[in-house]
């Protein structure tokens, strides 16, 4: 069994067993044994272990210096482009070649005003089109005395909304259009020819 190493600090990894120091020679190679205890162990080291560029934490506010409208204590380094509110290094977004709030940003995603951060979308062509085409199958032709006037108003109501996120053409309206036309076109005439036949 493979005992695990805990860090004692930062540069000194211990057998969980013994508390033992394992030496950097024996990180990241096959299974050894501990110098302590002599259970097999596994110490694998990651490179951010050895990074020693750890972010700074916001600055402190003093008396007199302006704060962060989210984080009192904190110095304030930057103004939100949009709404003027003083931001701390943790607060401060830079998006879209400005300087963002949280509020601003969640405000305006929420309001889709933002449609870089959008991640879903309703696709009213394939609504429409499968309005037209699922009724027409052949046990449920009937029902496209009812969808097809509805297909129709979903390409026409949303012909200028945002398509998929990934670029598509508008090809799946046109025939949704099309389709819906036809068939309206169809009942129509099936009414009238009952009518006359009367």
């Amino acid at each position: 069994m493979t005992s695990l190493f805990a860090a004692a600090d930062a540069n000194t990894l211990v057998c969980a067993h013994c508390s033992a120091a394992l030496p950097q020679d024996r990180w990241n190679t096959t299974e050894v044994v501990c110098p302590g205890c002599r259970a097999p162990v596994t110490a694998l080291v990651f490179p951010a272990w050895f990074r020693k560029d750890v972010p700074s934490a916001a600055a402190v506010a003093e008396e007199g210096d302006a704060s962060c409208f989210y984080h009192s204590a904190k110095k304030a380094i930057v103004p939100c482009d949009q709404c003027g509110r003083f931001l701390c290094s943790l607060c401060q977004m830079e998006f879209q070649g400005q300087n963002w709030c949280p509020g601003c940003i969640e405000n305006n995603r929420f309001k889709r005003k933002l449609p870089n951060l959008e991640t879903r979308r309703t696709l009213y062509d394939s609504l429409a089109l499968q309005l037209v085409t699922w009724p027409a199958i052949w046990p449920f032709t009937g029902l496209t005395i009812f969808t097809a006037p509805v297909a129709l108003f979903v390409a026409i109501r949303y012909w200028k909304a945002p398509s998929s996120i990934v670029a598509r053409s508008r090809i799946r309206l046109y025939v949704a259009l099309a389709l819906a036309i036809i068939e309206i076109a169809g009942w129509a005439w099936l009414v009238l020819f009952m009518m006359s036949r009367l």
